[in-house]
């Protein structure tokens, strides 16, 4: 090998770059093997200082149990369900627009607008936890499904816009010159030209408001009681006063993890895709 090759960081370069993969993959799938692995455990071996992984110590009554009470978590499925398929849909049908004026019409301090939309997503959530809680209350939507989706879609929907406008951004104007030179106005060129070509940065800005509405807790505890608690808050009831039946906690949470993961497999290549067109000029 050449002293200019290890000059420019040939073997050197790939052999950190693919260390650093390793140590990222590895660092990612961890917490998702340990998940696996605990909610095949009996309650002992799980327990055990150090865990106990001796073959004999793995089982699936785990699953078993949490399937023969399943009455809670599968309410708490559909309910998560019905609130992450409702925020979604609310995100992308007020978001797209909003990203779309915000890239493409005159619109004062656009760029600062973006900024302020994102940075929504600093605010930490006890901040309006009370205030809205009292509100909500006295309207009377406590317990409501309907209520926590147009909540969860306080932090889902500037995402959506941020990742729309860059991809907005980086469609080619004369696309839209062309459409105003055949008649099209503003909403007709969005509808049938600029939406059908806005696709993977869509479901990729789906996919990723799904997921935040799936896993959010702190709102549903506080929003919901019964009838409308979703997959965390039914996870979170294995915790008991005086033990924790961590297996089945584990068991339960790899039931509600796994359709995230089966959508996120599937759609792979087009939120990498969407998210590399959104944030292009974002």
């Amino acid at each position: 090998m050449s002293f200019q090759a290890y000059r420019n960081g040939g073997p050197v370069k790939r052999v950190a770059v693919y260390f650093g993969l390793t140590v990222f993959v590895v660092w990612s799938i961890a917490p998702i093997v340990w998940l696996i692995v605990s909610s095949l455990l009996e309650q002992s071996a799980l327990i055990a200082q150090p865990p106990d992984l001796s073959p004999s110590n793995f089982t699936v009554d785990n699953f078993v149990t949490v399937a023969a009470s399943a009455a809670a978590l599968g309410r708490g499925v559909v309910n998560s369900l019905i609130v992450s398929l409702f925020s979604t849909a609310l995100a992308l049908a007020l978001g797209a627009p909003a990203a779309y004026a915000l890239a493409r019409l005159s619109v004062p301090f656009s760029n600062a607008l973006g900024f302020i939309i994102l940075a929504t997503q600093m605010l930490p959530g006890i901040a309006i936890a009370i205030p809205l809680f009292l509100i909500i209350s006295y309207l009377g939507l406590i317990d409501s499904v309907l209520t926590l989706g147009v909540v969860y879609l306080s932090f889902n929907l500037p995402i959506v816009i941020w990742i729309l406008r860059g991809f907005f951004l980086s469609i080619p104007v004369g696309i839209e010159k062309a459409a105003a030179v055949d008649g099209a106005g503003v909403l007709r060129t969005f509808w049938y030209i600029i939406l059908p070509i806005s696709i993977p940065p869509m479901g990729a800005a789906a996919v990723f408001a799904f997921i935040e509405a799936w896993n959010e807790f702190f709102f549903a505890l506080i929003l919901t009681r019964q009838s409308a608690q979703t997959v965390p808050l039914a996870i979170a009831q294995f915790a008991g006063q005086y033990q924790t039946v961590f297996g089945q906690m584990m068991a339960a949470a790899v039931i509600s993890v796994a359709p995230v993961i089966v959508i996120a497999t599937i759609f792979r290549d087009q939120i990498i895709r969407g998210f590399a067109d959104g944030m292009m000029k974002g």
